[in-house]
């Protein structure tokens, strides 16, 4: 009698973890959702932190330092998947497709300034954005290539420069440096923020 509640049992799970990837799931049509840029943050970084690198030193050393560039973002709606409860987590078996994002500008360009002279190529409030690339999948990227892969997609996630841009020459002039970046949007808008003093060395 035991043996057969069991095999019953096996069975109800069973058809459970099948029936729940193809009629559970319920998943809501995917939407097209539409935000804008409105602002930027940014932070210093330091690629010897763990994960995301945030620091609020005021010494970094120039080969481990960054910026984090995080856009303000409006209109934007997230939809929570529906989880329906079971023998089996409905979560667990199956997932929807995401929503798409799609951003109601293109970003033109990136911009990076200091406030002290980095170098004699590089005076003080002239663009320093190509001494920093962005590091993604083990390899690095100019800023300007990234911001061309963004604006090519159809569909973007807000924040592709969250996980920083990366200073590649140390200064050679002025080591201390508050960092100012400045986004220039296809509207017409220019967003800009600053970093806190950091002394690189």
């Amino acid at each position: 009698m035991n043996k057969k509640v069991i095999i019953v049992f096996i069975l109800a799970l069973g058809l459970q973890f099948v029936t729940s990837c193809n009629t559970n799931c319920r998943c809501s049509p995917v939407r097209d959702i539409y935000y804008t840029n409105s602002g930027v943050t940014v932070k210093n970084l330091d690629s010897k932190l763990p994960v995301p690198f945030v620091t609020t030193s005021k010494i970094i050393a120039g080969a481990n330092y960054g910026i984090q560039i995080e856009l303000q973002i409006q209109q934007l709606v997230r939809r929570k998947q529906n989880v329906n409860w079971g023998l089996i987590q409905s979560a667990y078996a199956c997932s929807c497709i995401g929503d798409n994002y799609l951003a109601k500008e293109s970003i033109l360009s990136v911009e990076i300034f200091s406030n002290n002279d980095f170098s004699s190529d590089y005076p003080k409030n002239t663009d320093l954005s190509s001494l920093f690339k962005i590091k993604a999948n083990n390899s690095t990227t100019t800023i300007e290539e990234h911001t061309k892969l963004i604006n090519n997609h159809k569909y973007g996630y807000p924040n592709l420069f969250y996980g920083g841009v990366f200073l590649q020459v140390k200064p050679s002039v002025s080591s201390k440096h508050e960092f100012k970046i400045r986004i220039t949007l296809s509207d017409g808008r220019i967003l800009e923020g600053k970093t806190t003093e950091v002394e690189l060395t």
